[in-house]
């Protein structure tokens, strides 16, 4: 284990790099409830995780020393709790802004898996514990795939890596978490300043909605139907256009289908 500190844009951040974890999400859970209170932003990063998790509960695949995988602690004590979907619009297009530092164009799958090419190229779960007030703290888990070369049979039509896609291979997994940690704290620090309102940050994450205006593939219970994304609303609901009809989903209750 090795621990880098770095500051700097008022931000100050203690990145734990482990060798190998079962998933930095659950890492950082038994961190939190054995020691005393760990300080905003602290990150953990994996070179390896045995377990790593996405959306659905479902398994994050990932190369050992290939990709970026780690968890980063907030305390959105600003946020009341119907405004978590904020939170999430602030981590995905921190992300968004990270990548097109890299001269990448990469896009917003609702809720929160960024695409590259139709292909997902990186995963985010966010997890909130809550009170009375509002959230209390978040762990945000993120996966980038971003130099693994290959991928199994069964995902490799819908998953792939910046490396594979754009043919940049990252020269830095450490530095490049460092960059993108810096990405999102630059946007939650205007948020929490007020400096960028709601309106703004929303505006922002539907410019950024893969296919948005487009026809795709979706399912709903047993219902599979093609419909257009029409917009995201600020509770986080998906607004579709299917049959000359707005329908509206929250996360789980519709499902996109890669082609």
């Amino acid at each position: 284990m090795q621990n880098n500190t770095f500051s700097g844009d008022s931000l100050r951040l203690s990145l734990i790099v482990l060798d190998e974890v079962t998933s930095t999400n659950d890492y950082f859970k038994t961190q939190l409830s054995n020691f005393k209170p760990l300080p905003e932003f602290t990150a953990i990063m994996a070179k390896k995780q045995t377990n790593g998790r996405g959306q659905r509960d479902s398994t994050w695949l990932s190369e050992e020393n290939a990709n970026i995988t780690f968890s980063l602690l907030l305390y959105p004590t600003f946020l009341k709790l119907p405004d978590h979907f904020i939170l999430n619009m602030c981590i995905s297009l921190g992300l968004i802004h990270w990548f097109r530092s890299l001269q990448i164009d990469a896009k917003i799958k609702w809720p929160n898996d960024i695409m590259i090419n139709n292909k997902k190229v990186c995963g985010i779960l966010i997890e909130n514990t809550s009170n009375s007030k509002g959230i209390k703290h978040a762990i945000v888990g993120i996966g980038v795939n971003a130099n693994q070369e290959n991928f199994p049979a069964e995902i490799k039509h819908k998953a792939s890596s910046i490396l594979r896609e754009t043919s940049y291979r990252l020269p830095s997994l450490e530095t490049a978490c460092e960059a993108i940690i810096r990405h999102i704290h630059q946007l939650y620090s205007r948020l929490q300043k007020t400096e960028i309102s709601t309106d703004q940050l929303l505006e922002e994450y539907n410019k950024n909605l893969f296919l948005r205006g487009q026809t795709g593939l979706y399912r709903a219970g047993d219902e599979t139907f093609e419909a257009e994304i029409k917009e995201v609303s600020p509770d986080g609901k998906l607004h579709l256009l299917r049959n000359y009809q707005i329908s509206t989903f929250y996360f789980k209750e519709v499902e996109f289908l890669l082609q």
